[in-house]
Protein backbone atom coordinates (compact mmCIF):
# COMPACT_ATOMS: atom_id res chain seq x y z
CA UNK A 1 0.00 0.00 0.00
CA UNK A 2 2.83 2.36 0.87
CA UNK A 3 4.54 1.63 -2.46
CA UNK A 4 1.31 2.43 -4.31
CA UNK A 5 0.92 5.70 -2.43
CA UNK A 6 4.56 6.53 -3.12
CA UNK A 7 4.06 5.94 -6.85
CA UNK A 8 1.00 8.20 -6.87
CA UNK A 9 2.93 10.94 -5.14
CA UNK A 10 5.85 10.49 -7.53
CA UNK A 11 3.52 10.66 -10.55
CA UNK A 12 1.86 13.81 -9.20
CA UNK A 13 5.28 15.39 -8.62
CA UNK A 14 6.44 14.75 -12.18
CA UNK A 15 3.11 15.98 -13.57
CA UNK A 16 3.39 19.23 -11.65
CA UNK A 17 7.00 19.58 -12.74
CA UNK A 18 6.01 19.03 -16.40
CA UNK A 19 3.29 21.70 -16.14
CA UNK A 20 5.70 24.15 -14.53
CA UNK A 21 8.28 23.51 -17.23
CA UNK A 22 5.72 23.92 -20.03
CA UNK A 23 4.39 27.19 -18.60
CA UNK A 24 7.98 28.42 -18.33
CA UNK A 25 8.72 27.36 -21.92
CA UNK A 26 5.57 29.07 -23.20
CA UNK A 27 6.44 32.32 -21.43
CA UNK A 28 10.00 32.20 -22.79
CA UNK A 29 8.87 31.53 -26.37
CA UNK A 30 6.34 34.37 -26.27
CA UNK A 31 8.82 36.84 -24.78
CA UNK A 32 11.37 36.01 -27.48
CA UNK A 33 8.91 36.11 -30.39
CA UNK A 34 9.05 38.87 -33.01
CA UNK A 35 5.38 39.90 -32.97
CA UNK A 36 5.80 43.39 -34.45
CA UNK A 37 3.90 45.08 -31.58
CA UNK A 38 1.31 42.29 -31.58
CA UNK A 39 -0.04 40.83 -28.36
CA UNK A 40 -0.55 37.11 -27.76
CA UNK A 41 -3.11 34.95 -25.99
CA UNK A 42 -2.40 31.26 -25.40
CA UNK A 43 -4.31 28.44 -23.74
CA UNK A 44 -3.33 24.76 -23.71
CA UNK A 45 -5.39 22.09 -21.97
CA UNK A 46 -5.54 18.34 -21.46
CA UNK A 47 -8.80 17.19 -23.09
CA UNK A 48 -9.10 14.26 -20.67
CA UNK A 49 -9.29 16.43 -17.55
CA UNK A 50 -9.90 19.93 -19.01
CA UNK A 51 -7.01 20.98 -16.79
CA UNK A 52 -4.96 23.92 -18.13
CA UNK A 53 -1.39 23.00 -19.03
CA UNK A 54 -0.21 26.52 -19.86
CA UNK A 55 -1.91 29.87 -20.24
CA UNK A 56 -1.12 33.50 -21.09
CA UNK A 57 -3.83 36.19 -21.37
CA UNK A 58 -6.30 33.39 -22.10
CA UNK A 59 -9.37 35.33 -20.92
CA UNK A 60 -8.69 38.30 -23.20
CA UNK A 61 -11.27 38.81 -25.98
CA UNK A 62 -9.53 38.84 -29.36
CA UNK A 63 -10.23 38.53 -33.09
CA UNK A 64 -9.99 34.84 -34.08
CA UNK A 65 -9.87 35.30 -37.89
CA UNK A 66 -10.49 31.90 -39.52
CA UNK A 67 -10.26 30.11 -36.18
CA UNK A 68 -13.91 31.20 -36.04
CA UNK A 69 -14.56 28.25 -38.38
CA UNK A 70 -13.87 25.89 -35.47
CA UNK A 71 -16.95 27.27 -33.74
CA UNK A 72 -18.99 27.11 -36.95
CA UNK A 73 -18.08 23.56 -37.93
CA UNK A 74 -18.36 22.32 -34.36
CA UNK A 75 -21.80 23.93 -34.10
CA UNK A 76 -22.84 22.24 -37.34
CA UNK A 77 -21.95 18.89 -35.77
CA UNK A 78 -23.68 19.86 -32.52
CA UNK A 79 -26.91 21.02 -34.21
CA UNK A 80 -27.15 18.97 -37.40
CA UNK A 81 -25.32 15.83 -36.24
CA UNK A 82 -22.52 13.94 -38.01
CA UNK A 83 -24.95 11.94 -40.17
CA UNK A 84 -26.54 15.06 -41.70
CA UNK A 85 -26.81 15.36 -45.49
CA UNK A 86 -27.74 18.41 -47.54
CA UNK A 87 -30.68 17.48 -49.76
CA UNK A 88 -31.40 19.62 -52.81
CA UNK A 89 -34.51 18.50 -54.70
CA UNK A 90 -35.98 18.68 -58.18
CA UNK A 91 -39.78 18.63 -58.04
CA UNK A 92 -41.95 18.30 -61.13
CA UNK A 93 -45.28 20.11 -60.96
CA UNK A 94 -47.10 19.59 -64.25
CA UNK A 95 -45.25 21.61 -66.91
CA UNK A 96 -43.11 23.33 -64.28
CA UNK A 97 -39.97 22.15 -62.52
CA UNK A 98 -38.79 23.45 -59.13
CA UNK A 99 -35.23 23.46 -57.78
CA UNK A 100 -35.57 23.48 -53.99
CA UNK A 101 -32.31 24.45 -52.34
CA UNK A 102 -30.89 23.23 -49.04
CA UNK A 103 -27.85 25.51 -48.75
CA UNK A 104 -25.43 22.93 -50.17
CA UNK A 105 -22.09 24.70 -50.90
CA UNK A 106 -20.58 21.87 -52.98
CA UNK A 107 -22.24 22.16 -56.43
CA UNK A 108 -19.64 22.66 -59.11
CA UNK A 109 -16.66 22.55 -56.74
CA UNK A 110 -13.98 20.82 -58.79
CA UNK A 111 -11.66 20.50 -55.78
CA UNK A 112 -13.93 17.72 -54.54
CA UNK A 113 -13.04 15.62 -57.60
CA UNK A 114 -9.22 15.26 -57.67
CA UNK A 115 -9.59 12.31 -60.03
CA UNK A 116 -10.75 14.78 -62.72
CA UNK A 117 -7.49 16.73 -62.71
CA UNK A 118 -6.78 17.76 -66.28
CA UNK A 119 -10.45 17.94 -67.19
CA UNK A 120 -11.51 21.41 -68.33
CA UNK A 121 -13.73 23.30 -65.91
CA UNK A 122 -16.43 23.73 -68.52
CA UNK A 123 -16.48 19.99 -69.25
CA UNK A 124 -16.67 19.28 -65.52
CA UNK A 125 -19.53 21.72 -64.98
CA UNK A 126 -21.35 20.19 -67.94
CA UNK A 127 -21.16 16.81 -66.21
CA UNK A 128 -22.47 18.36 -62.98
CA UNK A 129 -25.47 19.85 -64.75
CA UNK A 130 -26.14 16.71 -66.79
CA UNK A 131 -27.00 14.86 -63.59
CA UNK A 132 -29.93 17.25 -63.24
CA UNK A 133 -30.74 17.23 -66.96
CA UNK A 134 -30.95 13.44 -67.03
CA UNK A 135 -33.37 13.41 -64.10
CA UNK A 136 -35.65 15.82 -65.95
CA UNK A 137 -35.37 13.77 -69.13
CA UNK A 138 -36.22 10.58 -67.29
CA UNK A 139 -39.32 12.25 -65.84
CA UNK A 140 -40.66 12.54 -69.37
CA UNK A 141 -40.32 16.31 -69.71
CA UNK A 142 -39.47 17.64 -73.16
CA UNK A 143 -40.72 21.17 -72.46
CA UNK A 144 -40.77 23.23 -69.27
CA UNK A 145 -43.00 26.26 -68.89
CA UNK A 146 -41.12 27.68 -65.90
CA UNK A 147 -37.99 26.47 -64.18
CA UNK A 148 -38.42 27.78 -60.65
CA UNK A 149 -35.55 28.29 -58.24
CA UNK A 150 -36.48 28.16 -54.56
CA UNK A 151 -33.65 29.38 -52.32
CA UNK A 152 -35.91 30.34 -49.42
CA UNK A 153 -34.09 28.13 -46.93
CA UNK A 154 -31.71 31.12 -46.60
CA UNK A 155 -32.38 34.83 -46.75
CA UNK A 156 -31.09 36.90 -49.65
CA UNK A 157 -28.51 38.84 -47.67
CA UNK A 158 -25.76 37.21 -49.70
CA UNK A 159 -22.84 39.02 -48.06
CA UNK A 160 -22.20 39.99 -44.46
CA UNK A 161 -22.52 43.74 -43.76
CA UNK A 162 -19.19 43.88 -41.91
CA UNK A 163 -17.10 42.34 -44.67
CA UNK A 164 -14.70 44.83 -46.30
CA UNK A 165 -16.69 46.66 -48.99
CA UNK A 166 -13.68 46.94 -51.30
CA UNK A 167 -13.16 43.16 -51.33
CA UNK A 168 -16.66 41.73 -51.93
CA UNK A 169 -15.80 40.81 -55.54
CA UNK A 170 -12.95 38.58 -54.35
CA UNK A 171 -13.44 34.81 -54.07
CA UNK A 172 -12.99 34.82 -50.30
CA UNK A 173 -15.99 37.17 -50.00
CA UNK A 174 -18.15 35.13 -52.38
CA UNK A 175 -21.87 35.35 -51.78
CA UNK A 176 -23.66 32.58 -49.87
CA UNK A 177 -27.17 31.45 -50.76
CA UNK A 178 -29.75 28.69 -50.52
CA UNK A 179 -28.40 27.34 -53.82
CA UNK A 180 -24.69 27.75 -54.61
CA UNK A 181 -22.71 27.02 -57.77
CA UNK A 182 -18.99 26.81 -58.62
CA UNK A 183 -18.10 28.36 -55.25
CA UNK A 184 -20.11 31.38 -56.46
CA UNK A 185 -17.19 32.69 -58.50
CA UNK A 186 -16.21 32.96 -62.16
CA UNK A 187 -12.74 31.82 -63.18
CA UNK A 188 -11.00 33.90 -65.87
CA UNK A 189 -7.94 32.71 -67.78
CA UNK A 190 -6.95 35.77 -69.86
CA UNK A 191 -4.19 35.77 -72.47
CA UNK A 192 -2.53 38.58 -74.47
CA UNK A 193 -3.48 39.27 -78.08
CA UNK A 194 -0.83 41.22 -79.97
CA UNK A 195 -1.90 44.77 -80.77
CA UNK A 196 -5.38 44.67 -79.26
CA UNK A 197 -7.32 43.87 -76.11
CA UNK A 198 -6.54 40.67 -74.25
CA UNK A 199 -8.62 37.56 -74.72
CA UNK A 200 -10.70 36.74 -71.64
CA UNK A 201 -10.22 33.04 -72.32
CA UNK A 202 -12.64 30.20 -71.70
CA UNK A 203 -14.04 31.50 -68.47
CA UNK A 204 -16.09 29.23 -66.23
CA UNK A 205 -18.97 28.84 -65.66
CA UNK A 206 -19.96 29.53 -69.27
CA UNK A 207 -22.62 32.14 -68.50
CA UNK A 208 -23.82 33.21 -71.94
CA UNK A 209 -26.10 35.93 -70.59
CA UNK A 210 -23.29 37.59 -68.63
CA UNK A 211 -22.30 41.11 -69.68
CA UNK A 212 -18.52 41.48 -69.73
CA UNK A 213 -16.94 44.70 -70.97
CA UNK A 214 -13.35 44.25 -72.09
CA UNK A 215 -11.13 47.22 -71.25
CA UNK A 216 -7.86 45.33 -71.08
CA UNK A 217 -4.53 45.75 -72.84
CA UNK A 218 -1.98 43.21 -74.13
CA UNK A 219 1.42 44.80 -73.59
CA UNK A 220 4.10 42.12 -73.41
CA UNK A 221 7.33 44.16 -73.32
CA UNK A 222 10.08 43.62 -70.79
CA UNK A 223 8.98 46.58 -68.71
CA UNK A 224 5.28 45.69 -68.85
CA UNK A 225 3.54 44.01 -65.96
CA UNK A 226 0.41 41.92 -65.56
CA UNK A 227 -2.38 43.78 -63.78
CA UNK A 228 -5.58 42.04 -64.90
CA UNK A 229 -8.62 42.46 -62.69
CA UNK A 230 -12.40 42.43 -63.03
CA UNK A 231 -14.85 44.92 -61.55
CA UNK A 232 -18.51 44.05 -60.97
CA UNK A 233 -21.29 46.55 -60.43
CA UNK A 234 -23.09 46.09 -57.08
CA UNK A 235 -26.14 43.80 -57.13
CA UNK A 236 -25.59 42.83 -60.76
CA UNK A 237 -23.49 40.57 -62.94
CA UNK A 238 -22.31 43.32 -65.26
CA UNK A 239 -18.53 43.05 -65.20
CA UNK A 240 -15.65 45.01 -66.68
CA UNK A 241 -12.25 43.43 -67.27
CA UNK A 242 -9.40 45.90 -66.82
CA UNK A 243 -5.63 46.01 -66.58
CA UNK A 244 -2.85 44.53 -68.65
CA UNK A 245 -2.35 40.89 -69.58
CA UNK A 246 1.32 40.19 -70.21
CA UNK A 247 1.14 36.38 -70.40
CA UNK A 248 -1.51 33.68 -70.39
CA UNK A 249 -2.84 33.06 -66.90
CA UNK A 250 -2.41 29.43 -65.89
CA UNK A 251 -4.13 30.00 -62.57
CA UNK A 252 -7.62 31.54 -62.61
CA UNK A 253 -8.49 35.07 -61.66
CA UNK A 254 -11.51 34.49 -59.41
CA UNK A 255 -14.38 36.96 -59.33
CA UNK A 256 -17.45 36.58 -57.13
CA UNK A 257 -20.71 36.76 -59.03
CA UNK A 258 -24.13 38.01 -57.89
CA UNK A 259 -27.23 35.98 -56.99
CA UNK A 260 -25.91 32.38 -57.09
CA UNK A 261 -29.36 30.72 -57.15
CA UNK A 262 -30.36 32.51 -60.35
CA UNK A 263 -26.95 31.80 -61.90
CA UNK A 264 -27.43 28.10 -61.21
CA UNK A 265 -31.01 28.09 -62.52
CA UNK A 266 -30.04 29.94 -65.70
CA UNK A 267 -27.08 27.60 -66.19
CA UNK A 268 -29.33 24.56 -65.84
CA UNK A 269 -31.87 26.08 -68.23
CA UNK A 270 -29.13 26.68 -70.79
CA UNK A 271 -27.91 23.09 -70.44
CA UNK A 272 -31.47 21.75 -70.80
CA UNK A 273 -31.93 23.70 -74.04
CA UNK A 274 -28.70 22.23 -75.42
CA UNK A 275 -30.17 18.81 -74.73
CA UNK A 276 -33.31 19.68 -76.64
CA UNK A 277 -35.57 20.48 -73.69
CA UNK A 278 -37.41 23.76 -74.06
CA UNK A 279 -37.37 26.10 -71.06
CA UNK A 280 -39.68 29.06 -71.56
CA UNK A 281 -38.90 30.99 -68.39
CA UNK A 282 -36.74 30.98 -65.25
CA UNK A 283 -38.08 32.54 -62.05
CA UNK A 284 -37.40 32.68 -58.34
CA UNK A 285 -40.14 31.47 -56.01
CA UNK A 286 -40.56 31.05 -52.28
CA UNK A 287 -43.68 28.95 -52.54
CA UNK A 288 -43.52 25.31 -51.46
CA UNK A 289 -44.08 23.22 -54.60
CA UNK A 290 -46.62 20.41 -54.80
CA UNK A 291 -45.54 17.65 -57.13
CA UNK A 292 -43.30 14.64 -57.64
CA UNK A 293 -39.71 14.57 -56.44
CA UNK A 294 -37.73 13.47 -59.49
CA UNK A 295 -34.19 13.96 -58.17
CA UNK A 296 -32.44 14.46 -54.83
CA UNK A 297 -28.84 15.60 -54.61
CA UNK A 298 -27.49 14.42 -51.24
CA UNK A 299 -24.17 15.71 -49.91
CA UNK A 300 -22.67 14.56 -46.59
CA UNK A 301 -21.85 17.18 -43.99
CA UNK A 302 -18.28 15.88 -43.81
CA UNK A 303 -17.45 17.30 -47.26
CA UNK A 304 -18.47 20.79 -46.16
CA UNK A 305 -16.51 20.49 -42.90
CA UNK A 306 -13.36 19.43 -44.76
CA UNK A 307 -13.47 22.34 -47.20
CA UNK A 308 -14.30 24.82 -44.43
CA UNK A 309 -11.40 23.73 -42.20
CA UNK A 310 -8.66 22.04 -44.23
CA UNK A 311 -8.87 24.64 -47.03
CA UNK A 312 -10.40 27.44 -44.92
CA UNK A 313 -13.03 28.13 -47.57
CA UNK A 314 -15.21 30.99 -46.36
CA UNK A 315 -18.30 30.28 -48.44
CA UNK A 316 -18.55 26.78 -46.97
CA UNK A 317 -18.43 28.14 -43.44
CA UNK A 318 -21.08 30.76 -44.18
CA UNK A 319 -23.34 28.12 -45.74
CA UNK A 320 -22.98 26.09 -42.55
CA UNK A 321 -23.81 28.95 -40.19
CA UNK A 322 -26.97 29.74 -42.16
CA UNK A 323 -27.89 26.05 -42.41
CA UNK A 324 -27.77 25.50 -38.66
CA UNK A 325 -30.18 28.41 -38.29
CA UNK A 326 -32.52 26.86 -40.86
CA UNK A 327 -32.39 23.59 -38.90
CA UNK A 328 -34.14 25.32 -36.00
CA UNK A 329 -37.12 26.28 -38.16
CA UNK A 330 -36.19 29.84 -39.06
CA UNK A 331 -34.86 31.19 -42.34
CA UNK A 332 -31.11 30.84 -42.52
CA UNK A 333 -29.34 34.15 -41.91
CA UNK A 334 -26.05 35.42 -40.55
CA UNK A 335 -27.82 36.84 -37.48
CA UNK A 336 -29.82 33.72 -36.62
CA UNK A 337 -26.86 31.45 -37.29
CA UNK A 338 -24.60 33.54 -35.06
CA UNK A 339 -27.09 33.26 -32.21
CA UNK A 340 -27.21 29.48 -32.61
CA UNK A 341 -23.40 29.25 -32.50
CA UNK A 342 -23.35 31.29 -29.29
CA UNK A 343 -26.09 29.07 -27.87
CA UNK A 344 -24.20 25.90 -28.88
CA UNK A 345 -21.05 27.11 -27.15
CA UNK A 346 -23.03 27.86 -23.98
CA UNK A 347 -24.65 24.41 -24.07
CA UNK A 348 -21.31 22.64 -24.36
CA UNK A 349 -19.02 24.67 -22.12
CA UNK A 350 -21.33 26.93 -20.09
CA UNK A 351 -22.23 30.61 -20.09
CA UNK A 352 -19.10 31.79 -18.28
CA UNK A 353 -17.12 32.23 -21.49
CA UNK A 354 -17.89 35.52 -23.27
CA UNK A 355 -17.84 35.60 -27.06
CA UNK A 356 -19.28 37.57 -29.95
CA UNK A 357 -20.17 35.73 -33.15
CA UNK A 358 -20.68 37.86 -36.27
CA UNK A 359 -20.21 35.42 -39.15
CA UNK A 360 -19.23 31.83 -39.84
CA UNK A 361 -15.90 32.23 -41.59
CA UNK A 362 -14.03 34.76 -39.46
CA UNK A 363 -13.87 37.39 -42.24
CA UNK A 364 -15.63 39.84 -39.94
CA UNK A 365 -13.48 41.68 -37.44
CA UNK A 366 -16.55 41.86 -35.19
CA UNK A 367 -15.96 38.26 -34.05
CA UNK A 368 -14.51 38.20 -30.52
CA UNK A 369 -13.34 35.11 -28.68
CA UNK A 370 -10.93 33.96 -25.96
CA UNK A 371 -8.38 31.20 -26.36
CA UNK A 372 -9.65 29.68 -23.13
CA UNK A 373 -13.18 29.34 -24.56
CA UNK A 374 -11.92 27.92 -27.85
CA UNK A 375 -9.79 25.33 -26.05
CA UNK A 376 -12.72 24.27 -23.88
CA UNK A 377 -14.92 24.09 -27.00
CA UNK A 378 -12.43 21.74 -28.69
CA UNK A 379 -12.13 19.64 -25.54
CA UNK A 380 -15.92 19.25 -25.40
CA UNK A 381 -15.74 16.99 -28.47
CA UNK A 382 -14.63 13.42 -27.74
CA UNK A 383 -12.58 12.34 -30.76
CA UNK A 384 -13.54 8.73 -30.05
CA UNK A 385 -17.18 9.60 -30.82
CA UNK A 386 -18.57 10.34 -34.34
CA UNK A 387 -18.92 14.13 -33.95
CA UNK A 388 -15.48 14.56 -32.40
CA UNK A 389 -13.86 12.23 -34.89
CA UNK A 390 -15.42 14.15 -37.79
CA UNK A 391 -14.27 17.50 -36.38
CA UNK A 392 -10.73 16.19 -35.93
CA UNK A 393 -10.67 14.73 -39.45
CA UNK A 394 -11.80 18.07 -40.90
CA UNK A 395 -8.63 19.80 -39.68
CA UNK A 396 -5.45 20.15 -41.70
CA UNK A 397 -2.28 18.30 -40.74
CA UNK A 398 1.23 19.52 -41.64
CA UNK A 399 1.73 19.53 -45.40
CA UNK A 400 -1.92 19.82 -46.43
CA UNK A 401 -4.50 22.56 -46.88
CA UNK A 402 -3.65 25.78 -45.09
CA UNK A 403 -0.82 23.96 -43.28
CA UNK A 404 0.90 22.91 -46.51
CA UNK A 405 3.79 25.26 -45.75
CA UNK A 406 3.70 24.96 -41.96
CA UNK A 407 5.62 22.60 -39.62
CA UNK A 408 7.90 21.69 -42.52
CA UNK A 409 10.29 19.61 -40.40
CA UNK A 410 7.57 17.99 -38.28
CA UNK A 411 8.11 14.22 -38.07
CA UNK A 412 7.46 12.73 -34.63
CA UNK A 413 6.41 9.10 -34.34
CA UNK A 414 3.04 8.60 -32.69
CA UNK A 415 2.19 12.30 -32.64
CA UNK A 416 0.15 14.43 -35.04
CA UNK A 417 -0.95 18.05 -35.20
CA UNK A 418 -4.49 18.80 -36.43
CA UNK A 419 -5.03 22.54 -36.66
CA UNK A 420 -6.88 25.49 -38.14
CA UNK A 421 -4.89 28.57 -39.08
CA UNK A 422 -6.30 32.06 -39.33
CA UNK A 423 -5.22 35.33 -40.88
CA UNK A 424 -6.56 38.86 -41.23
CA UNK A 425 -4.59 42.06 -41.47
CA UNK A 426 -2.75 42.28 -38.12
CA UNK A 427 -4.16 38.94 -36.93
CA UNK A 428 -2.55 35.48 -36.94
CA UNK A 429 -4.08 32.49 -35.14
CA UNK A 430 -3.66 28.75 -34.83
CA UNK A 431 -5.82 26.34 -32.82
CA UNK A 432 -6.48 22.63 -32.78
CA UNK A 433 -5.41 19.32 -31.30
CA UNK A 434 -2.20 17.43 -30.70
CA UNK A 435 -2.94 13.70 -30.78
CA UNK A 436 -0.79 10.96 -29.27
CA UNK A 437 -0.90 7.19 -29.63
CA UNK A 438 -0.97 6.52 -25.87
CA UNK A 439 -2.67 9.52 -24.23
CA UNK A 440 -5.66 11.82 -24.63
CA UNK A 441 -5.29 14.73 -27.07
CA UNK A 442 -4.11 18.17 -26.03
CA UNK A 443 -6.14 21.15 -27.24
CA UNK A 444 -4.36 24.42 -27.91
CA UNK A 445 -5.33 27.90 -29.04
CA UNK A 446 -2.92 30.69 -29.95
CA UNK A 447 -4.10 34.16 -31.01
CA UNK A 448 -1.97 37.13 -31.98
CA UNK A 449 -3.67 40.47 -32.62
CA UNK A 450 -2.39 43.96 -33.32
CA UNK A 451 0.56 42.98 -35.53
CA UNK A 452 2.08 45.88 -37.44
CA UNK A 453 3.52 44.43 -40.62
CA UNK A 454 4.45 40.82 -41.29
CA UNK A 455 2.97 37.99 -39.20
CA UNK A 456 5.92 35.68 -39.91
CA UNK A 457 7.14 36.00 -36.33
CA UNK A 458 3.68 35.10 -35.02
CA UNK A 459 3.58 31.98 -37.21
CA UNK A 460 7.03 30.94 -36.00
CA UNK A 461 5.82 31.38 -32.42
CA UNK A 462 2.75 29.21 -33.14
CA UNK A 463 4.93 26.34 -34.25
CA UNK A 464 7.44 26.73 -31.43
CA UNK A 465 4.64 26.59 -28.85
CA UNK A 466 3.11 23.47 -30.39
CA UNK A 467 6.48 21.71 -30.54
CA UNK A 468 7.28 22.68 -26.95
CA UNK A 469 3.96 21.19 -25.85
CA UNK A 470 4.66 17.97 -27.72
CA UNK A 471 8.12 17.61 -26.22
CA UNK A 472 6.68 18.05 -22.72
CA UNK A 473 4.56 14.91 -23.14
CA UNK A 474 6.51 12.79 -25.60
Amino acid sequence: MRIFQYLLLLSAFFTQQTLADLQSDVERIVSNASLNKGHASIHIIDTETNAPLASINSSKMMIPASNQKLLTTGSALHVLGPSFHFETKLIKDGKNVHIVGDGDPTFGDMELYPELEGTSERAFLGRVLDEWVNAIKQSGSSSIDTLFINDSIFDQNFIHPTWPADQINNWYCAQVAGVNYHLNVIHFYPSPVNGTRASLGTYSPAIEWLTINNRTSSKTGKKDKSSFWVARLPNSNEMTARGNVKATHKEPVKVAFHDPPMVFAQSLASRLRKHGITVKDVKRTRNTPIGDVIFVKRTPLQLALMRANVDSHNMYAEALIKRIAAATGVQGSFEEGSEIVERSVAQRIGHANPLTVADGSGMSRKNQLTTQALCQWLASFDIEEPAGEMLLDSLATPGEGTLRNRFKTFDIDGVQVHAKSGYLNGVSTLSGYITFEHRAPIAFSIFVNGVKGTVKGAKNMHEALVLATIHSFN
